[in-house]
């Protein structure tokens, strides 16, 4: 028996894919959060991704090696912002794309912001070069939510402590500050394409309000 119209339907949104980027500066919880909202989802059925960026391929992972490396601080921020679009344009093509395709739900641990923040507003590079770049790295896709995790620098050191810095957090306070005020500053300015989120306070406690911008995207 051919299966009623309606229900046809229900069937094609259940399969539907969900693309899911948690991102912010460094001591915000977002890679902790990434992974337990991954869980969450899981565990209601739907096959998730859980992703990095760079990463999740093999020149993903090569040009993360390259970047990361504490060696790399004499990098330019032209030449960064070239490897991250490298790593993107891969990980949309070649992972992002087909999973959303067959419906499953992708989580990703930093996103496009993330470039625009560090190489663009706070590197120097300006940030219009560097929406072109990820624009044409990534196709256009852009997440069904964006989530900002927002902490004050002082409460990033301290989650940081003990943790071996990389080339990145290897920049100085300054920059740590100025990639900070540029997350909070991109979010509260374009709040349609980025909602931001407190990352203050117990894991349980931000893990709920990323579940309440998340709850809705449920078939």
């Amino acid at each position: 028996m051919r299966q009623p119209i309606r229900n046809r339907q229900s069937s094609i949104r259940n399969r539907q894919g969900r693309f899911i980027v948690l991102d912010g500066p460094d001591g915000s919880g977002k890679s902790t959060q990434a992974r337990l909202l991954a869980d969450a989802l899981k565990s209601r059925g739907h096959e998730v991704l859980l992703l990095r960026e760079p990463g999740g391929t093999a020149t993903g992972e090569a040009v993360r090696g390259l970047l990361l490396h504490r060696g790399s601080r004499r990098m330019t921020a032209l030449a960064e912002t070239f490897l991250f679009e490298a790593a993107r344009a891969q990980l949309v093509d070649e992972v992002i794309r087909p999973a959303l395709a067959r419906g499953a739900w992708v989580i990703c641990d930093r996103f496009s912001l993330s470039t625009l923040v560090y190489q663009g507003i706070a590197g120097g590079i300006k940030p219009r070069v560097v929406e072109q770049l990820s624009a044409v790295a990534t196709g256009g896709l852009w997440p069904d939510r964006y989530l900002v995790l927002w902490v004050p620098v002082s409460v990033g050191h301290e989650r940081r402590a003990g943790r071996a810095a990389d080339s990145m957090e290897s920049k100085g306070a300054a920059f740590l500050c100025a990639v900070a005020n540029a997350y909070r500053l991109a979010a509260r300015k374009h709040p349609r394409r980025y909602r931001l989120v407190d990352g203050t306070g117990t894991v349980q406690a931000v893990r709920a309000r990323i579940w309440r911008h998340v709850e809705a995207l449920l078939p």
